[in-house]
């Protein structure tokens, strides 16, 4: 009896070992997948961050600055998202900024963390060392960002006691797409060709003033009774005339015909076009950062001779060191992106109006809608730009600035291991 006794206790004492060991077994993958989802949270929260960063100096870039100045927006912007809600552990301590140009820069944001911005005009090449921001002529280059965030440590909960560090990197490319494919985004006016075989820019040059809407529709270049200059996107427009000139619609072309609208409209044009002056703003349609409104000289005709406010002026004003913008403005809300159509061969008249769409032309806004018909002709004009952003259309494959494009994020080629 006493030794079926002791082997009893040698096996009890057997199974607590045994238990013990299994459970510091099972706790220690409970403490691993604690950590891991941990890292994977915080991973998650800083891709984020970097790709908001990323697409925020894309925008500055894409504005003309140096590249000091979209690094330095490129700071701002993971200040902003670290000080945000629920990313205390993306800390960024150090109160420096970039103070010197060149197509690869680096800042410490913390004692381990580093912030990395490499510049190229190719998105699938990084660093590029032949970069520049202007081409010949001093055309503005194709600008693509590399932001990338590396050596963000982690609170350690129980890897911590076997000696192991957690930390965790991100990175990211943005930059302009390819040219619109697809007609979406589009302000109802219309602009005639001038060579109807320019699928690119439909033979209008860099800064040439243009008439978009006429007072008289005898003078208007449609050449359709009734027709001042005005297009009809029928039942797929959201809302009427004055919301889509405001900025309301969001439907494609997708046929690549333009249809006439008929009227002068000339409080409908005023409701909608000079929201983005302020009139009668809105979170939805608010005005643009700059709202100076130029003084355009005419002849006859209602040909563009000059005027006072143009787009050099606007990109001038708003790279100023000292720019104060308009409160609740967005940048870029006075360039329109309409259709350029073959009038040559429009066929119909009135609201029965239809013409082959060339391309997409952005026409900047040199001036607001006149507030009535009276002392002031009903005249809208546009000043034509060889490049501008949307944020509704089907793009094709080669990236380009050129023609309407929207800024967006590439896969990164050197992400591996990132």
């Amino acid at each position: 009896m006493q030794g079926c006794n002791r082997n009893r206790q040698k096996q009890s004492g057997l199974v607590i070992i045994i238990f013990t060991i299994a459970l510091t077994v099972l706790l220690g993958f409970a403490a691993l997948a604690i950590d891991m989802n941990h890292v994977v949270l915080n991973k998650a929260r800083l891709q984020n961050s970097v790709d908001a960063a990323a697409l925020a100096a894309a925008v500055v870039a894409d504005a003309g600055s140096d590249t000091k100045d979209i690094a330095n927006a490129t700071l701002d912007a993971l200040k902003t998202y670290a000080s945000s809600s629920g990313n205390s552990e993306i800390e960024v301590t150090q109160n420096k900024q970039f103070s010197s140009t060149g197509a690869s820069l680096s800042l410490p944001l913390s004692d381990s963390a580093t912030l990395s911005i490499q510049f190229s005009n190719d998105p699938t090449v990084f660093p590029q060392a032949s970069f520049s921001l202007n081409g010949a002529g001093g055309e503005a280059n194709d600008i693509y960002i590399r932001v990338q965030v590396s050596g963000v440590e982690l609170q350690g909960f129980f890897v911590s006691l076997f000696g192991i560090e957690k930390s965790v990197s991100a990175s990211a490319v943005a930059g302009p797409s390819s040219s619109v494919e697809e007609l979406c985004n589009l302000v109802p006016m219309a602009a005639c060709a001038i060579n109807n075989s320019d699928d690119k820019f439909g033979g209008y040059k860099e800064g040439q003033l243009q008439t978009l809407k006429s007072s008289d529709w005898k003078k208007s270049e449609l050449g359709s009774p009734g027709n001042f200059g005005l297009l009809n996107f029928g039942d797929n427009g959201k809302g009427d005339i004055d919301e889509q000139l405001a900025g309301g619609y969001e439907g494609c072309l997708e046929d690549g015909i333009a249809h006439g609208a008929t009227g002068n409209k000339v409080g409908v044009v005023k409701n909608g076009l000079n929201t983005r002056f302020g009139d009668s703003s809105s979170s939805e349609y608010p005005p643009d950062i700059l709202t100076t409104s130029g003084e355009v000289t005419t002849d006859d005709a209602d040909n563009v001779l000059s005027s006072t406010f143009t787009y050099s002026d606007y990109v001038t004003e708003t790279s100023s060191a000292n720019f104060e913008p308009v409160e609740g403005g967005e940048a870029g809300r006075r360039m329109l992106q309409i259709p350029i159509i073959d009038c040559e061969n429009g066929i119909g008249n009135g609201n029965n109006y239809e013409a082959p769409v060339v391309t997409i032309g952005c026409f900047f806004l040199t001036s607001k809608a006149p507030q009535s018909n009276g002392n002031d002709d009903q005249i809208i004009y546009g000043e034509f730009v060889s490049g501008c952003r949307v944020n509704n259309a089907s793009f094709g494959l080669t990236p380009s600035n050129t023609g309407a494009y929207k800024i967006q994020l590439y896969q990164d080629p050197n992400s591996e291991g990132v």
